[in-house]
């Protein structure tokens, strides 16, 4: 089972070439299936989600779930399947963010790859911060530290 987990920050060149943080490469499978697929995230504005193929497979079942062609499908496969790009993971761990996702995000420099479990968020480290202390606001009870942000 997947399990990605921590927050890891990681420089992104002029290229848009970044590297996976070696903790979720390891939740990745080796050989041919050696990529993952990320788009904007539906549901925090300026991050990305990356989820492997078992996993966009397991969203293609549950978009599907909802009947063809009912708003619902309709909304979910256009924002998370139309928008998904494939991405390799090369030799030295690396993957290269399309410009239009780096835009997105904001991330200029510096991405911050940020567990979830069975997928992951890539964020700008300051809107990452900034999301992340509005959650910890809205939600009474919750007294954690804000994130560390590695340099």
């Amino acid at each position: 089972m997947l399990l990605f987990t921590g927050e890891h920050t990681n420089k992104v060149d002029k290229k848009g070439r970044v590297s996976l943080p070696a903790d979720f490469r390891a939740e990745l499978p080796d050989g041919e299936d050696r990529y993952i697929y990320v788009y904007p995230a539906p549901r925090k504005a300026f991050a990305l989600e990356v989820i492997n193929r078992s996993q966009l497979e397991n969203r293609t079942e549950s978009i599907d779930s909802f009947g063809m062609y009912t708003p619902e499908q309709e909304y979910f496969s256009t924002v998370i399947l139309g928008r998904a790009r494939k991405l390799s993971i090369d030799g030295d761990g690396r993957i290269v963010l399309p410009a239009e996702f780096l835009q997105h995000a904001k991330v200029d420099g510096m991405a911050m790859f940020v567990g979830g479990g069975k997928q992951f968020h890539i964020w700008q480290p300051d809107c990452y911060r900034e999301y992340m202390l509005e959650a910890l606001q809205s939600t009474p009870g919750f007294a954690l530290p804000p994130p560390r942000l590695e340099p």
